[in-house]
């Protein structure tokens, strides 16, 4: 069969229709399905039952998972993604619903009790080496009956106190509840900074430009000033700390920055000492020891040291790398080149101006010309032929069901060389709309798994960014650190797609983030980035057309042009880029070291008084002011609140934000 007339054994995701109230019912219609199996597999696996696992543990995990098909859909994609905002609503209020559903599913004590009573089975026959077990179970089933029995074990199904499980109920709902509310604060702000045109000076006409003016904005008011307004999206905000020449207006963005989602702090001290109180319930001794269970990583303490260690080995690297920064700071403003406060500082809003400024003269690179050998589709698809190279995969565009015009549908397929087999679905949606989650990010949209009467489900994934939406006239282009970033968040969904496994257990959350940074390294190497980049006056349109079903990704020889000629990356421009790998390295690292540490401290409280009490923005701006090697201005009205605009606490990366680090 001709490779592009293949039918994938599995239809793409059902999207068509979808309405608050569809949302809402078929999130309820699959909890109440869910809730009476388990009501109806009360009572088997006691006493002689042959088989407990393949009829009573099995049915269960099998019910969860196809519920996870539609259930990941109808909460996590729609939240992020979907363009119609009371459709994410409803889809927010599913999250709490699914939230409380399944902590009364964990808090089932007769379940459990079966579960915990097949791993000692099975425990005992293994210790035993018994030639005729009662159930014949492989590596995978024994591994979820472990992931199981912790998961019972640590949510609170041997809680025997009536009161206890009644308060951690509702400790659970409110958490939900209030981790759903940070999260929409984060995705749905649109909020930026006023500047007066003049501010602005050094940051490129193409960039100004693309920016909102008062007028535009404020049509119905006279307007007597040339104002323009920058968002905190990251490709405005970026661009105006990169190249604007007046400290004032870079101090003014970073700053302002710092105080936003004001109602995310409350919301966070409030988190922080519900996750407290329920880790105590369950018996641990704070909210970070509960979620070492189900990490790679063996304690809080081990953690700790290993980020301390790296803190001291990098330090010295990162003071090194700033006195440089400083030293161009002053050079600049002897030349009277730069509008300064004080030469003797580098500011937290002066690294990344100086930085542009270091690579540009020490190694020839402007950011905005290298910008234009990386047009947002056609990376895209550069990185897919890179995949294909390096994975043995082809991925053809194909039709489905999608949230947006500009979503891309690939279906995933195994090469002709290996076997030929369907992997799964790719999503593909680049561009920034209002209500879409603003960070890359990659949404496991749908798991693959394999039912116990043999149907194989296949994954679905997606790879989302915020990148501005190109026009005929106005490409988009990407930094290289949005090359990056991509790549890493393709990473994760190329991860979730070739996976084989029969049951959909998600990753540790210190493990699932390394396939990704390894995969990075990638992209570091010349030639793959001559392969990369092409200018795009030579793409023929600036809106670079996809390939379609009938030009599957397979295999692409890593280096060739894929278009006419010329265009092409430089090679020196290329190994210029692949020197700036280590460039302030040591400082980038510290910076996740920083929220590493400030996100176990504050889930590790001597005891609950202490996560009563806890000022989290004073331990914010501490372990910022200790570890960050520059300054942070000359008064604490600089310094703000940063800890409720990070995403990663109020969502599963709680206790766990480490692996980024490490």
């Amino acid at each position: 069969m001709d490779a592009t007339s293949r039918i994938p054994p599995e239809a793409p995701p059902a999207l068509a229709g979808l309405t608050p109230a569809s949302v809402l019912a078929e999130t309820a219609t699959l909890l109440a399905r869910s809730a009476a199996l388990r009501r109806a597999r009360e009572g088997e696996g006691e006493g002689e039952c042959a088989a407990p696992f393949a009829n009573v543990v099995r049915p269960l995990v099998d019910d969860a998972n196809r519920a996870a098909t539609r259930l990941r859909i109808l909460s996590v994609l729609l939240t992020s993604v979907w363009p119609d905002g009371k459709v994410r609503e409803a889809s927010r209020e599913c999250e709490t619903h699914i939230a409380n559903a399944e902590t009364a599913a964990l808090m089932r004590a007769d379940v459990a009790a079966l579960v915990a009573a097949v791993f000692r089975d099975q425990k005992q026959e293994q210790e035993q080496e018994l030639p005729q077990a009662r159930e014949e179970l492989d590596a995978q089933d024994l591994y979820l009956l472990g992931r199981m029995h912790s998961e019972f074990t640590r949510s609170g199904a041997a809680l025997r106190d009536e009161s206890a499980r009644d308060r951690l109920q509702v400790a659970m709902a409110e958490l939900s509840q209030l981790r759903v509310a940070a999260q929409k604060a984060l995705t749905e702000a649109d909020d930026g900074v006023w500047f007066d045109a003049h501010d602005l000076a050094g940051v490129p006409e193409s960039i100004v430009s693309k920016l909102a003016t008062r007028a535009q904005k404020e049509v119905h008011r006279e307007v007597h000033r040339e104002e323009v307004f920058v968002k905190f999206s990251n490709e405005q905000r970026v661009n105006v700390m990169r190249h604007a020449r007046k400290e004032s207006t870079r101090r003014r963005m970073y700053v302002a920055q710092q105080y936003r989602f004001s109602e995310n702090v409350e919301r966070l001290a409030k988190i922080v000492a519900l996750r407290d109180e329920v880790a105590r319930l369950l018996g641990f001794g704070n909210h970070a020891a509960l979620k070492m269970e189900e990490k790679m990583a063996s304690s809080v303490g081990e953690v700790e040291d290993q980020l301390r260690e790296l803190r001291e080995c990098l330090e010295p690297l990162a003071k090194a790398d700033t006195e440089k920064l400083l030293l161009l700071k002053e050079k600049h403003s002897a030349t009277a080149q730069d509008e300064v406060q004080d030469p003797s500082k580098l500011y937290v809003w002066d690294r990344t101006y100086y930085l542009n400024k270091q690579k540009k003269e020490s190694l020839s690179i402007d950011t905005t010309e290298l910008a234009k050998y990386f047009e947002a589709r056609h990376t895209l698809s550069r990185m897919l032929a890179l995949f294909a190279e390096l994975f043995g995969m082809q991925f053809e565009q194909t039709e489905a069901d999608v949230w947006h015009e500009d979503v891309m549908v690939y279906a995933v397929w195994d090469s002709v060389i290996e076997d030929g087999d369907f992997l799964g679905y790719l999503y593909v949606d680049l561009f920034e709309r209002q209500g879409k989650y603003r960070a890359a990010h990659h949404i496991l949209m749908a798991p693959g798994f394999i039912e116990g009467n043999g149907t194989k489900h296949y994954p679905a994934s997606v790879l989302g960014c915020s990148f501005p939406t190109p026009t005929p006239f106005r490409p988009c282009l990407l930094q290289q650190g949005d090359v990056k970033t991509m790549f890493h968040e393709l990473g994760h969904a190329i991860h979730n797609i070739v996976a084989h496994t029969k049951y959909a257990i998600p990753h540790s959350r210190d493990f699932i983030e390394i396939p990704s940074i390894m995969l990075e390294n990638w992209i570091w190497i010349p030639r793959v980035l001559v392969d990369l980049g092409k200018h795009y006056t030579f793409l023929g349109v600036s809106k670079e057309r996809v390939r379609t079903s009938s030009e599957p990704f397979e295999g692409a020889s890593i280096g060739q042009p894929t278009e006419k000629a010329g265009g092409t990356l430089p090679l020196a421009l290329a190994q210029a880029i692949s020197r700036t790998k280590t460039y302030d390295q040591a400082h980038k690292i510290l910076s996740q070291v920083q929220p590493a540490l400030f996100d176990l401290a504050v889930h590790t409280p001597a005891d609950h008084r202490a996560a009563l009490e806890m000022d989290a923005t004073a331990l914010w701006n501490q372990t910022k002011h200790e570890i960050i090697q520059h300054s942070f201005g000359n008064t604490t009205e600089d310094w703000g609140f940063g800890q409720g605009g990070f995403p990663h606490i109020f969502r599963k990366y709680d206790a766990g934000y480490f692996a980024y680090p490490l």
